[in-house]
């Protein structure tokens, strides 16, 4: 697809051109170029059309718009061509831009018509899950089924006008675009904070809570309401029930309006069902250290596509975690095309990466070292072959490694440690004021500097005294992954908000200040990269 000037846009919206559609949105997301003047345009028809219509109106007056645009635009081409003189002394830029303020001023004449009919204006384009960038692959894909649903809740209370026109979803989510417009009429974007007294769950035909809406932001045209569903639901209906009883001017919520803006709906899942495909997989793949992976199967949605597999860590590794130490693990792999090129990572930290995980669960299996895995991605390929690649994994496991160090002279001698492939520098202990709700609290803090090629979310650190008492350590400050491969890359450890300070391990203050303490790490997530495994996958289009 060629690239466009920004007067193009235009001249495709009057001709009816899709930007919708897959290959215009593939170009928009690879073209920065195009994509910078499509947002400004954008923004400027925004702008344009909330200013003379700020509420939203039903979708059905779009289309006799724009076909009275383009008769208005064939009527103003005919009036160019036949005025030969004129035409002749004009540059055709003036025609271009005399076509356009014809179809311009017919906008104007058909908005006011539809004040008397109670007809919509454009602004409902811009307010929808499809306009701009708001659609992902797995929306532009349930739209070109024709599996968008509308609603067409409307509930009034207090003054303020609560909307939903469209919904779309499959047995991978639900996706809700959720209005809220004010006695002014325009659309408030910061009015509905969903927790306590508002929430949206998501029930299947017998009753069952099988999710709950969030917001997903992204855009301030309306609630980006979404609900990722851990396991495809087995049911030809949902139903979306909202309770709505708080507004407020949010974050602040100095001033709360209570009201009444419920409402129900039934989505149906029988034709987005038929869409539904389960590839078996056939995989399996032992590790030098005795971690195997079993891959299961894939079961393709319309919205996204789930990929299942269990690992299973052997009677010699569990050893090394012992008791519930082997439920904290993680593995990070790739998807690459048999070019090599990266398709989607998971927990890589190689920079950069393409991370498309829409939800991941686990959950332990029937005996000690079995877990089940599933992730769902919002695309893979189909009909096409590709890889999936196992870089390596995570395991909690007990450590010990100790260090004693004078925390009253750590500043002029600091003291560095290579512990298991991390490195790291403790540069300093002082005793700060942590603020509370009860007021400031004093804590200590040991600052820490390096980078770590082990997984800190599953280490615990303590503090002992020379009396043998213990503190739990709590990290503060920035983790940044760093990599150029997919298996040597690192966490750095950085504040939070000054660069010159290092990260911290807090723990409760002591007074005095001893000069004696010894750093444990006493379990280690330990990182294993020595797998060395790729199984080539192939997806039939629908499951054929």
């Amino acid at each position: 697809m060629k690239c466009w000037k920004p007067e193009d846009f235009e001249q495709a919206v009057l001709k009816g051109a899709d930007f919708s559609s897959v290959n215009m949105q593939d170009h928009l997301a690879d073209c920065v170029g195009c994509r910078n003047r499509y947002t400004e345009w954008i923004e400027e028809q925004e702008n344009w059309m909330r200013q003379l219509y700020p509420n939203v109106l039903p979708a059905a007056f779009t289309e006799g718009v724009m076909l009275s645009i383009s008769s208005e635009e064939e009527l103003s081409e005919d009036s160019v061509i036949t005025a030969a003189e004129t035409a002749a002394k004009e540059p055709k830029g003036i025609k271009k831009r005399w076509k356009l303020a014809a179809a311009a001023a017919a906008l104007v004449l058909f908005m006011g018509a539809a004040t008397f009919f109670s007809a919509p204006t454009l602004a409902d384009i811009v307010r929808s899950l499809f306009a701009g960038y708001n659609a992902d692959t797995g929306l532009l894909k349930a739209q070109k089924l024709g599996l968008v649903q509308h609603p067409n809740i409307e509930v009034k209370d207090k003054g303020y006008m609560l909307k939903i026109d469209e919904a779309v979803a499959d047995s991978t989510r639900v996706v809700v675009a959720l209005q809220l417009f004010g006695p002014d009429g325009k659309h408030d974007r910061n009015k509905i904070a969903f927790y306590n007294k508002n929430h949206i769950f998501i029930k299947d035909e017998k009753g069952n809570k099988v999710g709950e809406m969030y917001d997903y932001g992204s855009t301030d045209d309306f609630y980006y309401m979404m609900a990722i569903f851990p396991e495809p639901v087995q049911t030809d209906r949902l139903t979306v029930e909202g309770t709505i009883q708080q507004l407020s001017n949010t974050p602040a919520k100095t001033s709360i309006t209570p009201g009444n803006w419920g409402f129900t709906f039934n989505l149906d899942l029988k034709e987005a069902n038929k869409l539904t495909h389960i590839t078996p997989l056939q995989g399996e793949y032992t590790g030098p250290d005795g971690m195997t992976v079993r891959l299961k199967r894939l079961t393709r949605m319309v919205q996204g596509v789930r990929l299942e597999f269990d690992t299973e860590i052997s009677g010699e590794a569990l050893k090394r975690s012992p008791g519930e130490l082997w439920k904290e693990q993680k593995l990070f792999f790739h998807f690459e095309d048999l070019a090599g090129n990266e398709i989607h990572s998971v927990n890589t930290r190689k920079m950069p990466a393409v991370d498309s995980v829409m939800i991941d669960g686990n959950t332990p299996g029937n005996k000690p070292g079995l877990m089940h895995w599933s992730y769902t991605f919002k695309e893979l390929p189909i009909d096409s072959p590709y890889k999936f690649v196992l870089d390596g994994y995570f395991v909690a496991e007990t450590d010990g490694t100790s260090v004693e160090f004078n925390p009253q002279r750590l500043k002029e001698e600091p003291i560095k440690l290579y512990w298991k492939g991390d490195r790291l520098v403790l540069n300093d202990f002082m005793t700060v004021n942590q603020p509370t709700s009860e007021g400031d609290k004093l804590e200590s803090s040991l600052y820490v500097t390096g980078d770590l090629h082990n997984e800190i979310f599953f280490d615990k650190w303590v503090v002992r005294m020379a009396d043998k008492s213990e503190f739990t350590t709590q990290g503060r400050g920035i983790l940044s992954p760093e990599g150029d491969n997919w298996k040597d890359g690192v966490t750095v450890l950085s504040s939070i908000n000054e660069s010159n300070k290092p990260f911290e391990f807090r723990f409760p203050a002591l007074t005095p200040v001893p000069d004696k303490l010894t750093l444990i790490r006493t379990v280690v997530g330990k990182q294993y990269t020595n797998t060395d495994w790729s199984l080539e996958l192939f997806e039939k289009k629908n499951g054929r």
